[in-house]
């Protein structure tokens, strides 16, 4: 998992938390990095035993930390570490999650091995956005979460189903966002 997924973990415990918390869940995901490179990829599992250790101290469930973590994420880390791929995403909502699946490739191109998820926008006839979604990792309450983000990023609220998800047999998870 890239390195700018863990730090932005890292970033939302101890902002909201405080470091104190952050050391527990890390102790507690028997996590010995005490900082995260964004450009670095680390195991898959150091990322989930951090979510599950996150999940349990805050008392939440992990797909709700995952969620809360992408909401954070897009306002936070995500545009701390890629101005540059913000600048080029779009000046609105729909713009920018339309933009995602090249954000993504972009973020990851100069790391081996990456496996970003793929993402894919459709325009529904009632003028909201289908983002479908496929990834080997099925972090799918994360883009939950970064839907939701992007909403706040541009001070909207952005209404989100998810109506396929690859965790109950789909071939893919399609999310529908309706715009304000």
């Amino acid at each position: 998992m890239k390195g700018v997924v863990n730090k932005g973990i890292q970033e939302l415990v101890e902002e909201r938390f405080g470091e104190d918390t952050w050391d527990e869940i890390r102790s507690a995901a028997d996590c010995d990095e005490p900082s995260f490179s964004p450009s670095l990829d680390y195991p898959d599992q150091m990322t989930v035993d951090l979510v599950t250790a996150t999940a349990r101290c805050l008392g939440l469930s992990p797909d709700e930390t995952m969620v809360e973590f992408g909401k954070y994420w897009v306002s936070n880390t995500g545009k701390e570490s890629y101005p540059s791929l913000y600048a080029l995403a779009g000046a609105n909502p729909r713009d920018f999650l339309r933009n995602m699946d090249r954000i993504h490739r972009h973020a990851t191109v100069s790391i081996s091995g990456a496996r970003p998820p793929s993402l894919r926008a459709e325009d529904l006839p009632d003028g909201g956005l289908a983002l479908h979604y496929d990834s080997e990792r099925k972090l799918c309450p994360v883009l939950h979460g970064l839907i939701l983000g992007v909403g706040l990023y541009f001070e909207q609220t952005l209404a989100v189903e998810e109506v396929r998800c690859m965790r109950n047999g789909d071939p893919e998870c399609v999310f529908e966002v309706r715009f304000p």
